[in-house]
């Protein structure tokens, strides 16, 4: 058989289309089905030579090929071209009357690929020629029988390179993302020991806490009946069901139990609760209704939900002296929004994202945990916990809920 002067080895070594770029095999295995999928999709008559080398999981789309009753489909195996020296090569070349394309690929080192690609150009015809040399058929007249445009459409093929260019470079980083993942989890599992370790003993230490609050619990329902002060329990004593709770779902800090709750109402307790703690710092809790005689009603978890506003005003009396916190109720459109506003101490504005990342905390004492935790109860609550804003005058936090 004769071989033409062309060979395939030429086409790569074109400074114009893929010098010095290689690809990964996802991305020849993108360009292959975008090639061929039109074609099947519309029962397109057409012609189409295929060597779908190292692609795997395109058998679906050459059967649906096979089905179409005006493709001439040719599919050329390992066997058939390892006499022509070209065993790397994988290829599309097809023709059709409203494209027309080649596709040739060859891998040069592991999961990289050199490309050759032109759509709508005279160059398919060019590549055709050189193919043909290893066909014992001759295929020329049904090839030549489509007329798509076949002019050097140098600006689309262009853009179409820089589309695969952009596919790859994302390949690359989600790649490198997976090392790092990976490199992750290889540090978690070489701490996995030490963290059961922790797990066991925080279970230890949450058990003998609920132990010593049953007696506290205890001692202040005794002190209750011989003094007859409920108005000093009853915060006693719901502070320390809260704490109960918290325990109970350690094993499960993720569960989340939604009932539809009067939000005034939750709000109302917390105010009772911290009354006589804010007054330590001359401190007063002032709430600003703007929803009175409307329902505010919310799907929340209701432990979780006293936590997030007894975390914020137990923040905000830390933070200031002398003052009145207020906690403005109000409503927008479909959504109950709180606000909680003090004048004290101004949140710095480059730790203004930090203050709810866990761990982080300008506390001598403090472990960096409560805003973390209540944005992600608020958030889990289908709601939104942020800082509104914090300067010289004052600081607001709000959570936003939507109406029930």
């Amino acid at each position: 058989m004769q071989r033409t002067k062309k060979n395939f080895n030429t086409y790569f070594e074109n400074v114009d289309l893929t010098k010095n770029e290689q690809y990964s095999l996802s991305v020849i295995k993108s360009i292959a089905r975008s090639v061929l999928e039109p074609i099947a999709a519309n029962h397109a008559k057409a012609i189409v030579f295929t060597r779908l080398k190292n692609i795997e999981g395109t058998d679906s789309l050459i059967k649906r090929l096979e089905y179409c009753n005006d493709v001439t489909l040719r599919e050329f195996s390992d066997f058939e071209f390892s006499k022509f020296d070209v065993d790397e090569i994988g290829f599309i070349v097809l023709n059709s009357q409203r494209y027309n394309c080649a596709f040739l690929y060859r891998e040069v080192e592991e999961d990289k690929y050199e490309i050759y690609l032109k759509l709508n150009s005279k160059l398919v015809g060019d590549v055709y020629k050189t193919l043909k040399s290893l066909f014992l058929i001759n295929y020329d007249e049904e090839f030549h029988s489509y007329k798509p445009e076949r002019r050097d459409n140098s600006l689309m093929n262009g853009v179409i390179l820089n589309i695969i260019k952009s596919y790859q470079e994302t390949i690359q980083e989600n790649e490198y993302n997976t090392k790092i993942q990976e490199n992750y989890k290889n540090i978690n599992s070489t701490n996995t020991t030490l963290r059961n370790e922790i797990y066991e003993n925080a279970k230890q230490i949450a058990h003998e806490i609920k132990n010593q609050l049953s007696i506290m619990d205890i001692y202040t329902r005794i002190f209750e009946k011989k003094t007859g002060d409920s108005e000093t329990t009853e915060p006693i004593k719901k502070s320390i069901a809260l704490i109960k709770a918290q325990i109970e779902q350690f094993k499960n800090i993720d569960v989340v139990n939604l009932q539809q709750k009067d939000i005034k109402t939750i709000i109302q307790d917390s105010i009772k609760t911290y009354t006589n703690i804010l007054k330590e710092k001359n401190n007063k809790l002032v709430l600003i209704d703007e929803m009175a005689g409307f329902e505010a009603s919310a799907f929340v978890d209701e432990q979780k939900f006293e936590i997030v506003v007894g975390n914020i005003i137990k923040n905000a009396n830390d933070s200031t002296k002398n003052d009145e916190i207020i906690i403005k109720l109000t409503q927008q459109e479909e959504k109950i929004k709180i606000l909680f506003i003090n004048h004290g101490e101004m949140i710095a504005e480059q730790n203004r994202q930090k203050i709810f990342e866990s761990g982080y905390t300008t506390k001598k004492d403090g472990w960096g945990i409560g805003l973390g935790v209540c944005k992600k109860f608020i958030g889990s609550q289908f709601g939104v916990f942020e800082l509104i804003k914090s300067d010289s005058e004052e600081t607001i936090f709000s959570i936003t809920l939507p109406l029930a």
